[in-house]
């Protein structure tokens, strides 16, 4: 089965960006829903009562029982005390098809205004629910219908959670706290021309503490967790630059890189007959766009920002491209140089 996902997955690689980011959502996801009896729940020293929903982290002297949180109701509780919160908002359990080696904690209920089916993650030792992933049951018709969705999403998540960033070329909006991450995303119908959304969202103590708990297979289909320091996890600093560098590229008229600026959430600034300049700005992160443009064509992308280059570069082996040295990359006519300026920061060069 691993060498056929293997075959698998080195035919991907040749595929566009956004196919290969969409197979990498279906593997995490397969991994994730793959049930199996869990080794009991172990004492772990975390008292339930005093877990609280997203307090003002930067107000609070210590944060260690300060939580993200799914309908203010707390991650990292037990799981079946994470089920009871869920059923006094009428939820119900859906009862899973076919005999589990283990409790599914699967629900239907309505979030955010639409029947959604809700599922728990949770650590395979202690039994705390680390993510909670919600798919709208509703099925769009069109790309357009499923973006409307997610703008009226976007605006609903930022509200509770605070601003974030487009990442998978458009195809999701991330929003990383100090506490946790949330991420909505949409995706098409492998056989039909018809669009699912929903939005996946973790803890990030409860995730480090899951983490912990995996086995190496397991792991595989994980990111690695954030550090936590005094019951914080270590702030965003990273986004989707490669992905809007790649889009600009393949878009390169001027008012179509325009639109894509903008729809990143990216504030345009004074055009002139040679560059387009335009920012973003989120809590400490920091990016700035310059495209060089000749008439309506635009001929380069240069993107500087506080982020990490380490996570740029593995973004663009990600999206097909190669490099041997670490600083210059090639995927068919593309060229993006990584480098970084006097201030430290990121510049991504495309061309």
């Amino acid at each position: 089965m691993k060498k056929l996902l293997l075959i698998v997955l080195g035919a991907l690689l040749v595929a566009q960006p956004a196919d290969a980011q969409f197979l990498k959502k279906l593997f995490k996801k397969k991994a994730k829903t793959e049930k199996k009896k869990k080794s009991g729940s172990k004492a772990d020293g975390i008292d339930d009562d005093a877990q609280v929903a997203m307090a003002d982290w930067a107000t609070v002297a210590d944060n260690q029982n300060n939580r993200n949180a799914f309908l203010n109701i707390p991650l990292g509780i037990k799981a079946d005390r994470f089920e009871k919160s869920l059923m006094e908002q009428n939820f119900t359990e859906r009862k899973p098809e076919g005999k589990q080696t283990a409790k599914s904690y699967v629900y239907e209920g309505d979030v955010y205004g639409a029947k959604s089916i809700v599922t728990l993650a949770t650590t395979d030792q202690t039994a705390r629910v680390y993510a909670v992933d919600v798919e709208e049951e509703q099925i769009y018709p069109s790309l357009q219908a499923v973006q409307q969705r997610f703008q009226e999403l976007k605006k609903q998540l930022t509200g509770v959670y605070g601003q974030g960033f487009i990442d998978n070329q458009g195809e999701a909006y991330t929003i990383q706290t100090r506490l946790g991450t949330v991420s909505l995303h949409y995706e098409r119908g492998s056989l039909t021309s018809s669009y699912t959304i929903g939005f996946t969202l973790d803890d990030a103590k409860a995730y480090n503490m899951a983490y912990g708990e995996m086995d190496a297979e397991d792991k595989e289909y994980e990111d690695a967790p954030r550090s936590i320091d005094n019951g914080l996890a270590l702030a965003c600093n990273h986004t989707d630059l490669v992905g809007l560098g790649v889009k600009l590229l393949q878009n390169r008229q001027l008012k179509a890189a325009q639109i894509i600026l903008r729809s990143y959430d990216y504030k345009i600034g004074k055009v002139t007959a040679k560059v387009v300049p335009a920012t973003f700005a989120m809590a400490d992160y920091q990016a700035s766009v310059s495209m060089a443009r000749k008439k309506q064509n635009i001929t380069s992308v240069a993107i500087t920002a506080t982020d990490d280059i380490a996570a740029i570069c593995k973004d663009l082996q990600t999206y097909g491209f190669t490099s041997s040295d670490q600083k210059t990359w090639r995927q068919g006519n593309m060229t993006v140089v990584v480098s970084t300026d006097k201030q430290g920061r990121v510049v991504v060069t495309l061309r």
